[in-house]
């Protein structure tokens, strides 16, 4: 098995406050791998550097044969990325939402997006609340509109940041069921 994704070295301080210091990662096609450490410890910061939000000070990063720190636009092409907060306009409907990222992630043809946003409504168990303002959904619904958006244009990479967070028990098992269906193809 060959390696997908590799971090070497990486270095990233924020004025006097360190927040990695010779990280290391290599990641096999296939793997689903967790970061894990105290809060503070650079985890967050090191998934930003790696879907390219943060340069870092030092350290190189490849995904396959994509140099990520110099070419940022095809790893970007190649991510779905959940960060740990994030906000959505709250007047607008999941299915609205989800339709406008798909845009975005090169879905133009309106069959093959509709069909790929109600696929990851299903998926997500928002198919029911659809139509609803995301605004008035609960922290938990949020977080599974966030999980349907990183899916969004069949990732080759998908980053995750607290992903489980504000779920319950059920959402959180069907998550994990998600991730290792979608982990067969996708690092």
């Amino acid at each position: 098995m060959s390696v997908a994704l590799r971090a070497t070295g990486i270095r990233k301080t924020f004025g006097d406050v360190v927040a990695n210091r010779n990280a290391t990662l290599e990641v096999m096609k296939g793997e689903i791998h967790a970061v894990v450490g105290e809060n503070g410890a650079g985890k967050s910061t090191l998934m930003r550097i790696i879907a390219t939000l943060q340069e870092p000070d030092a350290g190189e990063i490849a995904f396959g044969e994509v140099d990520v720190r110099r070419q940022k636009d095809a790893m970007r092409r190649m991510l779905g990325y959940l960060p740990q907060e994030f906000g959505f306009y709250p007047a607008m409907s999941a299915e609205a939402v989800l339709d406008h990222f798909a845009v975005l992630k090169g879905l133009t043809r309106d069959r093959e997006r509709r069909e790929v946003v109600h696929w990851l409504l299903h998926q997500t168990n928002l198919y029911e609340a659809r139509s609803k303002r995301v605004g008035g959904f609960s922290g938990g619904m949020r977080q599974r509109l966030g999980i349907a958006v990183a899916l969004l244009g069949r990732p080759r990479m998908l980053i995750v940041d607290e992903p489980t967070a504000g779920l319950d028990p059920a959402e959180r098992h069907r998550f994990l069921n998600l991730l290792s269906d979608v982990g067969e193809e996708t690092v």
